[in-house]
């Protein structure tokens, strides 16, 4: 529903931005002089085809845009994520598992990410130290996350925003066996 809005917002917000260009193109060429009529005509065909360009690239990216979670498939396993004075706190099915979290290879896995005081980033760095997805924790929202964890390792969590004194020693674990 929010998306759905979004994207009609942006489509009206267009269309008045288009409708504005064109009486600014049309008053323009009624005050210049007669000699620069053909110089404005081309100015005028000019404008509105790159108005028309970008009114298609516009609707053709919109329908591409991320919000189609819908159609995903469900995730193989869903985690609680929280941020919290300087350390993480993974909870599967109502049980916390603290800053360590044990999980199969090869399963898609849903993060929902919030925080328990200020706002964390919460960013997921591959065995050799590659980031591979990140969000923000935010106290009160819950961002999800999913990533499928394809190779063996630990993967290490760690905040990318800085929170305070202790932001160095915001650690993670994710062991995937």
């Amino acid at each position: 529903m929010v998306q759905s809005l979004a994207a009609l917002v942006s489509l009206v917000l267009a269309l008045i931005v288009v409708a504005v260009a064109l009486v600014v193109v049309r008053r323009a060429s009624r005050r210049d002089p007669a000699g620069y009529a053909n110089v404005y005509r081309v100015r005028r065909y000019y404008a509105i085809g790159l108005i028309g360009a970008l009114a298609v690239l516009l609707v053709l990216t919109l329908a591409r845009t991320p919000y189609a979670a819908a159609a995903a498939p469900p995730p193989d396993l869903k985690v609680e994520a929280f941020g919290w004075m300087w350390a993480w706190e993974f909870v599967v099915d109502g049980e916390s598992r603290g800053p360590r979290l044990e999980l199969p290879a090869g399963k898609l896995v849903e993060f929902a990410v919030s925080a328990r005081d200020v706002n964390h980033g919460f960013g997921i760095y591959d065995p050799q130290g590659r980031l591979v997805a990140q969000t923000q924790a935010m106290p009160g929202y819950v961002n999800p996350l999913r990533v499928r964890f394809d190779e063996p390792g630990t993967y290490h969590v760690l905040c990318l925003e800085y929170c305070g004194l202790g932001h160095a020693v915001m650690m993670g674990e994710i062991s995937v066996q």
